[in-house]
């Protein structure tokens, strides 16, 4: 019989050993999964504090960052001022004025930027500067402002740097608004609106005559664009563009017969269809202002301040160009505000030199109490002589006491010719395909071949009514004041350019001040501004008038500087 033994089910020693080991290599493997130098609990820790460091790391770069915007704040906004400190461009020095007396006038000063008496706005010093060749310049710094017809005035806050805060009356941060799309109605009579000339427009067409980004001020010929060497020592230089039109309007009083002839300027004479180069402006007091230029030219030729071989010391990084409505309104704003002129209207410039000198006529940086010949014809003497005024017979220069009240700050330190001298050409047009915006203003109002309906950083297309101001409209007094008026009526969104806030019609006395304000169109597709030596009881700060652009006697410009 055979002895059959039963089988154990059990572990055998040697498969003990072997699970042993086994779970001691998983269990390192699990521990060093965990806590290794790769490990999941390590790699955790590793994170956190990486996380962490990143923490810090950002913490501190925003806090070098924040150091560094308000280092450049610092340079740019003077707190103990409450005003953005001026940009200078290449080839400007910081001046200031001795002060001027009855009997004495007021002499420039160079500065530095550094001098804590070069500008005071409270005081109604602005930063002045001058370029080598002569010309003086104002700085207009970034502000707000809100709308006070019932006075005529304007209340005005500085901004800080490029922002649109500014500081309220108990030191508290606030923002001022701005229009942000195209057919947005702003309201600027209540709270602050950031003026137009300041701000970054290109996401609605430059619709107010806003620049191409954020900027913290502009700088504004301080006087009318005069001739070089035009009762000045000046440099006659010619710049790279030449004169466009071949015939100018020339009153009596020079040809015996008004009306148009053979184009001609201080410097060269009559030249007619002769190529001849416009020469560097002057922006200087007691100078023959530059008149017989179309808006063609007066708009190219500012331009090209900036361009190789110029006299002003710019380089390419300035950017020069033909005064805006919307810059022309940031002066006013400022002038009309407690930093400024407040509710004083400004003097009119209404000296002439009625053609003693050919082909010259208004002249920069006069004012006159009296129209009287016998005035005029001290004035006259004195500016043909260079010399100082006693203040006899109520004549006043830009640099004597009396004087200044020419200029837009009643002191030393303003605008000057905003009212009176020469008229001056404004980049505004309505186009409504007169035949003038292509023969006399072709670079402002034309890309190529295409009238430009919208506006640019450079140029601003006001709304016109398309019924009333078009090209086949007979182009007589009446049809004109329509469009004019018509013209007005739909434009009721741009603001800033002491146009549409100022007035309330199209046509006449309808402006602050009575000063004119008739709105362009038809043959007169163009905006001038301030008036003329014979514009006395409506010119001023808020005169508006249409135009033609074409060149005559008694019409001029002015250039503006950003240093973008």
């Amino acid at each position: 019989m055979r002895n059959f033994v039963k089988k154990q089910n059990g572990i055998t020693l040697i498969a003990l050993v072997v699970t042993i080991i086994v779970l001691i290599i998983l269990a390192g493997v699990s521990i060093a999964m965990l806590v290794g130098e790769n490990g999941i609990i390590t790699q955790a820790q590793r994170a956190a504090q990486e996380t962490e460091q990143a923490k810090r790391d950002e913490e501190a770069g925003l806090s070098s960052l924040e150091t560094a915007i308000q280092e450049a704040l610092g340079n740019v906004y003077n707190e103990e001022k409450g005003v953005n400190a001026p940009r200078l461009a290449s080839g400007m020095t910081p001046i200031k004025f001795t002060e001027p007396t009855d009997s004495a006038k007021g002499t420039v000063v160079e500065t530095t930027s550094e001098d804590a008496e070069w500008y005071n706005y409270d005081e109604k010093k602005w930063a002045n500067a001058q370029t080598e060749d002569g010309s003086m310049w104002v700085w207009i710094p970034r502000f707000a402002y809100r709308v006070n017809s019932s006075t005529q005035t304007f209340d005005v806050v500085f901004l800080v740097g490029t922002t649109d805060t500014y500081y309220d009356e108990n030191g508290e941060p606030q923002t001022a608004k701005r229009c942000t799309s195209e057919d947005e109605l702003v309201d600027t009579t209540t709270g602050y609106t950031v003026h137009p000339a300041f701000t970054d427009e290109t996401s609605i067409n430059y619709r107010n005559g806003g620049w191409d980004k954020e900027i913290t001020g502009i700088w504004v010929a301080k006087f009318e664009a005069g001739y070089a060497s035009g009762n000045n020592d000046a440099e006659v230089v010619a710049s790279s563009v030449n004169y466009t039109h071949k015939n100018v309007w020339v009153p009596a009083v020079e040809s015996g017969t008004a009306g148009s002839y053979p184009a001609r300027n201080w410097l060269d004479g009559e030249y007619g269809s002769t190529t001849t180069a416009i020469k560097y402006p002057v922006f200087q007091p007691l100078t023959y202002g530059m008149n017989y230029i179309n808006h063609n030219d007066a708009y190219n030729i500012t331009k090209t301040l900036n361009e190789n071989g110029n006299p002003y010391g710019f380089n390419g990084a300035t950017d020069s160009h033909l005064m805006k409505n919307s810059e022309w309104g940031a002066v006013a704003y400022l002038s009309k505000s407690e930093y400024g002129l407040g509710t004083t209207d400004i003097t009119v410039n209404n000296i002439s030199l009625n053609n003693s000198t050919k082909s010259v006529y208004a002249v920069t940086g006069c004012t006159s109490n009296s129209t009287s010949d016998a005035t005029k014809e001290t004035t006259i003497e004195m500016i043909n002589a260079t010399t100082g005024n006693t203040a006899s017979g109520g004549v006043y220069t830009w640099n004597q006491l009396n004087g200044t009240t020419a200029s837009c700050t009643g002191t030393i330190y303003g605008v000057y010719d905003l009212s009176g001298g020469a008229w001056e050409r404004t980049v505004g047009y309505v186009a409504n395909e007169n035949e003038y915006l292509s023969v006399h203003g072709r670079s402002i109002a034309y890309d190529g071949s295409v009238l430009r309906t919208i506006s640019t950083k450079y140029t601003t297309a006001y709304p016109h009514d398309r019924e009333t101001d078009n090209s086949e409209i007979t182009e007589d007094t009446t049809n004109l004041n329509i469009a004019s008026n018509n013209n007005y009526a739909l434009n009721t969104l741009i603001y800033g350019d002491a146009i549409r806030e100022t007035s309330s019609a199209g046509t006449g006395n309808s402006s602050w001040y009575s000063d004119g304000s008739t709105f362009f169109g038809l043959h007169n597709p163009f905006s001038i501004r301030g008036g003329d030596y014979h514009v006395t009881s409506s010119a001023g700060l808020f005169c508006l008038e249409r135009d033609g652009g074409n060149s005559n006697y008694h019409h001029g410009f002015r250039a503006v500087v950003i240093i973008p």
